[in-house]
């Protein structure tokens, strides 16, 4: 998509990070940004630290203009890939693994080879409608991306939490667990490979004189940053890194929740108003 269209919109402003990014909307992000400046997202499944550092290290390398740039870092994710990940939904697109085509089309055709998407794809295209056994392969919410900057909307559960908080959250009360107040995460996660990808981050935006913010997601398990780990981020990126892990006004409201993973935009626009304060 960005390959397709950058050339005709000129794109140089971007937002990286996990599916979680869909909590910051580039057309909320377009207040703090100039008239000229266009916002595009990159985010993907289960982001990593190297898929950022490459998707960043394609962009410098093809001189495209990275003016803007917010970065969305999750304690959970962002650390445990060093490389290119396996996976339809999770492989990295040649143009930044510098891997072959064949090889990243072939994680597409494994996937539709499945027997088990098979049947329910099949199913669905033979019943004309969903049906509850197809869960975990046909998406029966309507979920919506603009085309011009990628922009993620869920358009059903944002419906159905407006219209009665009450029994969105009643319907899923054993997902949404009782947390025990703030706890730091034991588990040092930032390892030497991932420092060198941190660094290069940093080079590129530094390089290329970019105005850049790096969040640590609000996340529902209230779990802090490893010590370590966020004095590795603070030496690195200073005061362009908000710390939004742990407890906190944004993790103590159910109500800021998809379910125990995904934040809401109002949240994403909570967090752009602070750091862009």
């Amino acid at each position: 998509m960005f390959i397709n269209n950058h050339k005709k919109y000129n794109y140089n402003s971007f937002i990286f990070g996990s599916s979680r990014t869909l909590a910051f909307r580039p057309n909320s992000w377009r207040k703090y940004l100039s008239d000229n400046d266009t916002p595009f997202m990159f985010d993907a499944s289960l982001e990593s630290v190297y898929g950022i550092y490459t998707k960043l290290k394609y962009l410098d390398s093809t001189n495209i203009a990275i003016k803007n740039a917010l970065i969305i870092l999750c304690r959970d994710a962002s650390f445990i890939y060093t490389a290119n990940h396996d996976g339809h939904l999770y492989v990295k697109h040649p143009a930044t693994s510098g891997e072959g085509n064949m090889a990243f089309q072939c994680e597409f055709f494994k996937a539709y080879l499945d027997p088990t998407f098979l049947f329910n794809f099949y199913s669905y295209k033979v019943l004309g409608e969903y049906k509850p056994f197809m869960s975990g392969f046909i998406e029966y919410r309507k979920i919506t991306y603009d085309t011009l900057t990628n922009e993620i909307n869920i358009i059903d559960q944002e419906a159905e939490m407006t219209r009665s908080p009450a029994n969105y959250y009643a319907k899923r009360k054993e997902l949404f667990y009782e947390r025990k107040g703030e706890r730091i995460d034991s588990v040092q996660r930032i390892t030497e490979k991932h420092l060198f990808m941190i660094k290069e981050i940093k080079r590129i935006l530094e390089k290329n004189k970019t105005d850049y913010k790096v969040v640590l997601s609000p996340l529902y398990d209230q779990v802090k940053f490893n010590r370590s780990d966020l004095s590795k981020l603070k030496n690195e990126f200073g005061d362009n890194l908000y710390d939004f892990s742990g407890k906190n006004s944004f993790t103590d409201n159910k109500m800021n929740y998809y379910e125990t993973s995904h934040f809401r935009p109002s949240v994403g626009d909570s967090i752009l108003k602070i750091i862009y304060r």
